[in-house]
């Protein structure tokens, strides 16, 4: 059992399904997959979206509650149905696995989301309560009304008392012809930023941390995670702090990220360092990709404990498979 705590993150995005190639639906989408990992892990969530009036709405709402997540600021729509995803892998030219995402999210009920939206009773309550509110560049993407939504909660951030968390996401396939300075003028306005390095390279032209925070200057906090290496947290003063990744027997990549922003916000809200809180988010992450699906339950409490405690050394050789965490004789 996770220790939990009274602080509530709220998560705006769209809630999404994955469709798998056995054709068998299960909830996902950035931000829920956030909520989900934050409720695993004992922190109050809330997510803050649009279903359809359909059975895939039908099952991500039951899934929220299943949870423990609150969906009284998840809206149905009546005529929009709610976006779905289907995952197509295979290897690179070096081997390696490849995940490749096709959407089905054109017209849902999330891309109908505007400005207004923020102003609707269970929305800017849950935002009002919430000490971090949580979102993505994946948002900005889904129509023009959704990316002047984005532009008003972190400019105006209204009614919103607590930190704005910004986790880049960018997706190719969503910004065919977009000006990434889009995504990067978003991100500058939050007070905390995580991004991939890959996918900082391609939308900042470097994956370099201390580089990356010239170009986002304003931000508290900048998050650069990068694979299987490391992840490097950058204050405003160009502090560093760096933690390795765990090393995982990947089974799927996908989620991942979001796994990591889960561990990385729980132990925001309790009041950790930044190196405990980037331990969280490996932890996250390597939970996420031992599974196929877009996320995994944390590991038991006293695993996790140990893990947060351990010596650097000791969290080097610590080696994550599907069977769970292996943690050096002796811990």
């Amino acid at each position: 059992m996770q220790q939990t705590v009274r602080a509530r993150v709220a998560c705006l995005g769209e809630p999404l399904v994955l469709v798998s190639a056995a054709g068998d639906p299960h909830p996902a989408g950035a931000e829920l997959n956030v909520a989900v990992g934050l409720a695993g892990l004992g922190v109050p969530a809330s997510l803050l979206g649009r279903l359809g009036a359909d059975e895939y709405g039908v099952l991500i709402r039951a899934a929220l509650q299943q949870r423990g997540i609150d969906d009284s600021a998840v809206e149905t729509d009546p005529a929009r149905p709610t976006g779905s995803y289907s995952k197509v892998t295979g290897t690179d030219a070096a081997g390696e696995r490849t995940t490749t995402s096709r959407y089905a999210r054109a017209g849902s009920a999330a891309s109908a989301m505007g400005p207004d939206f923020l102003d609707h009773d269970e929305v800017s309550a849950a935002l009002a309560a919430a000490a971090i509110v949580h979102c993505s560049g994946i948002t900005a993407a889904l129509s023009d009304t959704c990316r002047a939504l984005m532009c008003r909660l972190l400019t105006d951030r209204p009614g919103i008392p607590g930190l704005v968390s910004f986790d880049v996401n960018w997706r190719e396939q969503l910004w065919p012809d977009a000006d990434p300075a889009v995504v990067l003028d978003l991100a500058d306005r939050a007070d905390l930023v995580l991004v991939g390095a890959d996918e900082a390279a391609r939308v900042a032209g470097t994956g370099d941390p201390v580089a990356l925070r010239r170009v986002l200057p304003s931000p508290a906090t900048l998050v650069v995670k990068d694979g299987a290496r490391r992840a490097v947290a950058v204050d405003r003063d160009g502090v560093t702090t760096e933690v390795p990744a765990l090393r995982v027997d990947v089974v799927e990549p996908v989620g991942a990220g979001d796994a990591f922003a889960a561990g990385y916000l729980s132990g925001l809200v309790r009041g950790d360092g930044t190196a405990t809180c980037l331990r969280r988010g490996h932890i996250g992450a390597a939970a996420t990709l031992t599974v196929a699906t877009d996320w995994a339950p944390p590991p038991p409490a006293g695993t996790l404990q140990r893990l947060l405690a351990c010596s650097p050394p000791e969290w080097s050789a610590t080696t994550v498979t599907a069977a769970g965490f292996a943690l050096p004789e002796g811990m």
